[in-house]
């Protein structure tokens, strides 16, 4: 699978593809103008601005095209329910 840099992730993140970033072992995607970030004990929303300084010297490989299976109406719902019944 090819490895690639920052420059060359920022165009795959804006055509709605997910990305694994081999450095820090986190999997990530653009979803309204931010960066999500999924690894195994945590995830995380940042600025598409902070995501291009923090990860400047990162290597990345292409996972797979994100489609709608990634839902924020779901999303929304399912942190809702976590913080009332928590």
């Amino acid at each position: 699978m090819d490895i690639f840099d920052i420059d060359q992730a920022l165009p795959y993140l804006k055509q709605n593809y997910v990305l694994y970033c081999l450095d820090s072992k986190v999997i990530l995607y653009l979803q309204d103008s931010m960066i999500v970030l999924y690894n195994e004990q945590w995830h995380s929303r940042i600025k598409l601005e902070d995501f291009l300084t923090s990860f400047l010297n990162c290597h990345f490989q292409l996972i797979e095209q994100s489609d709608s299976s990634i839902s924020k109406e779901k999303d929304d719902e399912y942190y809702q329910w976590r913080y009332h019944h928590q």
